[in-house]
């Protein structure tokens, strides 16, 4: 609960001067358990630029609060999004990114505070408030972003009262996690908050080790009554292993993963010990808020965002098969009479050869390579003009928007020859890698940036909004937006390319009662389209794409506005989108469209019970090329999720909480060409906790207990596909149990 948002009464009183504030005034709850409130937000400013109730709002905007965070247990940015329906898995740059697909169209980034963030780490969850899942195209007040939607994170803020709170968390594979998260007022008018974690755990998986520091620091100032200052950084330092997960292999039947055709087990993976992606990541914001007069308000925001990385990959260029009685070694060494004749094995190996019995011996095609001293550098730059105005009979509610953004990347790509089976006492290039009985340490450990090229991408972004929120009638809301967009890239390796475009929004929203209300919108979004080429190392600039969406929708709350309901179906098209092939390589697909419906439903049926659920289904389809009427990798048809828990409220259990999910995601297909599918799994977690409350010791006083089990049922599934040499394997059974406080 930051400190306005939590407290706004306090501090509404504060600049009228209606009455003088004191910290001893305000009136102080002792709860046994956890505070109801702390599930609730019921406004979001995140499509217009100010709040709009959640009946009003002709959209739809998911939220996940950070209490249901803590009553999962979640870990990870993916595990979050299982609340939010519609929402696919990435594998994530071998699992070292948050990587997302949302009504059929993958992330372009997640943002922090509306800011679009370059870097795609995985999120801090440390210091989430909450996260907002906005569907559909936001460019309006966003920029420039996919048309499935987006995720921005809403980072805590200091509280108006002393606290210190506090979790130790001990999991499977050694997972050992520490949070302590201390918030002090310094007077009446400025407060701060420091909130910092720090992480080191294994895997299922061989030779695994993260290691993961965060410090987040934010602090307010009330200057004036009317003016106020908002200030906040956040470090992290991470080191996290690069698994490429498992391969698919040709077969007489399409592809298919290994695992299913070998007795591989799940432990086990293709690369090596050396794999690991390191990083550091620097945020800073400033927010300056100023009250014009009673109806208008300003807000001028800056942040500079500076990171580094460096990646080793033990990277797959392509799967060998070879009969039993094949010409090649079991330690991945090709058998020849003259050097003639490598040529010919390693073309039938790679080329024509299929997976066709059980006793076939399966290589890897394997080399070194990576991002070496990569480093990004983000200046971000925003103001917000709002206020009300009344014209005739219909009252006005405007948003005046500009934002920049200038960011530059550079970095070296390095990289050996693949293996080509061949010794290199002789001149070859290596051992080829047995999946079924694996020999390490064949590859180079290291990489040299001595003689490479600097590669370096310059991306600069402006943009301007306008947005008018008109109340028609008691019942009838109009919101009419629009947007003006520019953007270059320019560098040494990337082509240089400058593009405009005005991107509109126009939607309507009826109250048929007082607790229900239909909407119909149309928006659009635009994205430049600038990657890289994971051979080459290059970034590659294509046409930007365009996209737009039709939606209708229905809204209603229920149990007094405790429990709230959205459904809504959509078209959506886009133009010039950016996919890769089954190499990994960046093509550009002239069309893809997705047509679908979703229904969420979140809230508190009643005292202490909670409520989080959803259905979506998603047509997502490619409309031209090679892979027309296809459907997109990693896409689910159907995905369900549901969340329900239960926090006895009075009595002898008081504090005790029981909680339970079930989490399915459909079939999805593993690349563009849909010759292999990754198949449908369900996921079924179950948490219980029991908070005690200790008086005297702070403002809440209370102690928490919790074990969690996730995947109780240990489904072996495959989360998603970075490509045929890249599939993604899910956590089986895993347990976890910590203690809190909150003083």
């Amino acid at each position: 609960m930051s400190f306005r948002l939590g407290y706004l009464a306090a501090f509404v009183a504060l600049s009228s001067g209606a009455q003088e504030s004191d910290t001893s005034e305000i009136e102080k709850i002792t709860v046994t358990g956890t505070n109801q409130n702390r599930y609730v937000i019921e406004s979001t400013k995140s499509l217009t630029g100010f709040p709009v109730d959640f009946l009003d709002l002709p959209r739809v905007v998911n939220i996940i609060p950070e209490q249901v965070i803590l009553d999962q247990k979640i870990t990870d940015l993916s595990e979050a999004l299982r609340n939010s329906p519609g929402i696919s898995l990435g594998d994530g740059f071998g699992g070292t990114n948050d990587d997302f697909l949302i009504r059929g169209f993958r992330r372009n980034t997640v943002y922090r505070n509306g800011f679009r963030r370059e870097t795609n780490f995985k999120t801090n969850l440390s210091n989430l408030e909450y996260m907002q899942v906005v569907r559909g195209p936001a460019s309006i007040t966003y920029g420039q972003v996919e048309p499935g939607g987006l995720v921005d994170v809403v980072t805590k803020k200091p509280l108006v009262e002393s606290r210190i709170s506090g979790e130790a968390r001990f999991g499977s594979y050694d997972d050992r996690f520490f949070l302590l998260d201390i918030s002090q007022p310094i007077s009446e008018k400025a407060g701060v908050r420091v909130v910092a974690s720090t992480q080191d755990a294994e895997s299922f998986r061989d030779f695994t080790d993260i290691s993961r520091d965060t410090i987040s620091i934010s602090g307010v100032i009330d200057i004036t009554d009317a003016t106020s200052l908002d200030l906040s950084y956040e470090y992290r330092d991470e080191s996290r292993p690069l698994d490429r997960g498992t391969i698919t292999v040709p077969t007489a039947d399409g592809r298919e993963v290994i695992n299913e055709l070998l007795d591989i087990p799940l432990s086990r993976r293709f690369g090596e010990a050396f794999e690991v992606f390191e990083s550091e990541f620097n945020f800073a914001e400033a927010t300056l808020s100023h009250e014009l007069n009673g109806d208008w308000a300003l807000k001028v925001s800056g942040a500079i965002e500076s990171s580094s990385a460096n990646d080793l990959q033990a990277r797959p260029l392509a799967a060998a098969i070879f009969d039993a009685d094949g010409a090649i070694t079991e330690d991945g060494f090709i058998i020849f009479d003259n050097p003639g004749d490598i040529a010919t094995i390693l073309g039938l190996a790679t080329t024509t050869a299929i997976f066709d019995d059980p006793s076939d011996q399966v290589f890897l095609i394997r080399r070194t390579d990576g991002s070496q001293e990569q480093d990004v550098d983000v200046f971000y730059a925003n103001a917000l003009v709002t206020g009300e105005v009344e014209l005739g009979n219909t009252n006005h509610r405007l948003a005046f928007g500009a934002d920049y953004r200038d960011g530059e990347t550079t970095r070296y790509f390095v990289n050996t020859d693949f293996t080509n089976g061949v010794s290199g006492t002789i001149g070859g290039d290596g051992a080829l890698f047995n999946v079924s009985n694996p020999i390490y340490g064949n590859l180079d450990d290291s990489l040299s940036i001595e003689g490479a090229t600097l590669l370096t991408s310059i991306e600069k972004n402006s943009g301007l909004f306008i947005n008018d929120y008109m109340e028609i009638t008691d019942n009838l809301n109009i919101l009419v937006g629009v947007r003006y967009d520019s953007f270059e890239v320019d560098g040494e390796s990337a082509e240089n390319i400058e593009e405009s475009q005005l991107s509109p929004q126009l939607a309507a929203n009826y109250n048929l009662t007082g607790n229900a209300s239909v909407f119909v919108s149309y928006s659009t979004a635009f994205e430049p389209n600038t990657t890289v080429n994971v051979l080459t190392g290059e970034n590659v600039a294509f046409s930007p794409e365009e996209s737009e969406q039709y939606e209708i929708g229905f809204k209603a709350e229920f149990f007094d506005g405790n429990l709230q309901a959205s459904a809504a179906i959509y078209d959506i098209q886009k133009s010039n989108v950016l996919s890769t092939d089954d190499n990994d390589l960046p093509i550009l697909i002239e069309g893809q469209s997705s047509q679908g419906g979703e229904i969420s439903i979140s809230g508190q049926p009643a005292d202490g019970m909670n409520v989080i659920a959803g259905y979506a289904y998603v047509d997502a389809e490619i409309g031209t090329g090679d892979n027309s009427s296809n459907r997109p990798r990693n896409v689910a048809e159907s995905t369900f999720n549901l969340w329900a828990s239960y926090e006895v409220q009075g009595g002898k259990f008081e504090g005790l909480g029981l909680g339970s999910g079930l989490f399915y995601v459909g079939d999805r297909y593993g690349n563009d060409s849909n010759t292999y599918k990754l198949d449908g799994y369900t996921v079924v977690d179950l948490s219980a906790w029991y908070t005690v409350n200790i008086p005297g010791l702070g403002a809440s006083d209370t102690l928490r207990f919790q074990l969690a089990l996730k995947n109780i049922l240990d489904e072996e599934y495959y989360s998603a596909s970075g490509g045929d040499l890249r599939i993604s394997l899910g956590t089986p059974r895993t347990a976890f149990a910590s203690v809190s406080f909150d003083f």
